[in-house]
C-alpha cells in the first residue's frame, strides 16, 4: 500500500509519499511514517537516495534520517528488521550521529538488543525502541492509502488525531 500524507505536527504541515519497496510490508511503512513524525522538527529524510551526498561511500542507507548544519548525518534510524553487521558498521562509520532502530514489539526490540549487546562493539550507542505490547496494531490500522494526521509528536511519543482516529503511544526504549 502507498500511503499518501498529509501531516500537521504541531504549527508545521507537511505532505509525505511513503511508497514501498517490492520487499517491504505495510507495517515498515507505519514505522518509517512514525520515525518521521517522531522527528518532524529535524526535517527528516525518508528513504533517502544512495546517490545522496550524506551518503556518498556507504554501502547500507536509513530508513529515515537527518542531516546537521554541515549537511552530515547525524541521525540514523532503521525501522523494523536490521541486521548487527549494518549496526556495526555505521556505528563505525558515524561516530558522532545518533543511531536509533524502532521495532514494532518488546520482544523483538529486546531480542535485537541481545544480539548487539554481543556482536557489536559500540552497542551501548544504539538506541533500542519499541511500541508497549498491544499499541502497533492500532496504529497500523488507523492508516490508509489517504492518511491525514494532527497533532503533537516528540521523541519516542505521538499524540495524534489519524484519519480521525485518536492515537497516543509513548515508545519504551530498551
Amino acid at each position: 500500500m502507498k500511503i499518501r500524507c498529509d501531516l500537521h505536527i504541531g504549527n508545521q504541515s507537511a505532505k509525505l509519499i511513503l511508497v514501498p519497496k517490492p520487499e517491504e510490508k505495510d507495517d515498515h511503512l507505519a514505522l518509517k511514517l512514525a520515525a518521521t513524525l517522531m522527528f518532524f522538527t529535524r526535517e527528516p529524510i525518508v528513504d533517502p537516495s544512495s546517490n545522496h551526498p550524506a551518503l556518498l561511500g556507504f554501502e547500507h542507507k536509513p530508513d529515515v534520517c537527518a542531516l546537521d548544519a554541515g549537511g552530515q548525518i547525524d541521525l540514523w534510524i532503521d525501522c523494523g528488521s536490521v541486521t548487527a553487521h549494518k549496526l556495526d558498521k555505521v556505528t563505525r562509520r558515524l561516530p558522532n550521529a545518533r543511531i536509533v532502530v524502532i521495532k514494532s514489539s518488546m520482544t523483538d526490540a529486546a531480542r535485537l538488543r541481545r544480539v548487539i549487546k554481543t556482536d557489536i562493539r559500540h552497542a551501548q550507542r544504539v538506541e533500542i525502541w519499541a511500541w508497549p505490547n498491544g499499541t502497533f496494531e492500532p496504529w497500523l490500522k488507523a492508516l490508509a492509502e489517504k492518511t491525514e494526521v494532527y497533532g503533537e509528536a516528540h521523541e519516542k511519543s505521538l499524540n495524534l488525531v489519524v484519519n480521525e482516529v485518536a492515537y497516543t503511544v509513548d515508545l519504551v526504549e530498551i
